[in-house]
């Protein structure tokens, strides 16, 4: 797959496309496009030079005129998952706590009237 527009290295989100795409390096093209935004990736792919995946949230706020070239994966959906991991130390919990809520508050306000699910893991 030499089409493949992704991130530059040192993205997170570059590892997790290589992943699931099953690649160990992007084949080299005669010229090398290289962005740190998803801005210029779907630039890149309205022009033609390839295409690119999107998290969900991202591809959620593009224009509609944007839209029509989206593409879903069919079920089951690939996902990402966020964890919070820290020490259990009593005087950071408060903190943590707040972090956790206000993260996920976040996400569920942003999916809110959207067919997603957000699965919690049970506290250990």
């Amino acid at each position: 797959m030499t089409d493949l527009l992704v991130l530059e290295d040192g993205h997170c989100f570059r590892n997790h496309v290589l992943n699931l795409c099953q690649m160990n390096r992007i084949e080299s093209n005669p010229f090398d496009l290289k962005s740190g935004s998803f801005e210029t990736m779907i630039n890149l792919a309205d022009e033609g030079l390839g295409m690119t995946l999107l998290p969900f949230l991202n591809g959620n706020s593009l224009p509609v005129s944007k839209k029509k070239n989206l593409r879903f994966f069919p079920d089951p959906a690939p996902a990402r998952e966020v964890s919070l991991i820290h020490y259990k130390s009593q005087l950071k919990l408060p903190v943590i706590n707040a972090l956790r809520t206000t993260i996920s508050s976040i996400i569920r306000g942003a999916i809110k009237f959207e067919n997603i699910k957000v699965i919690t893991p049970e506290k250990i």
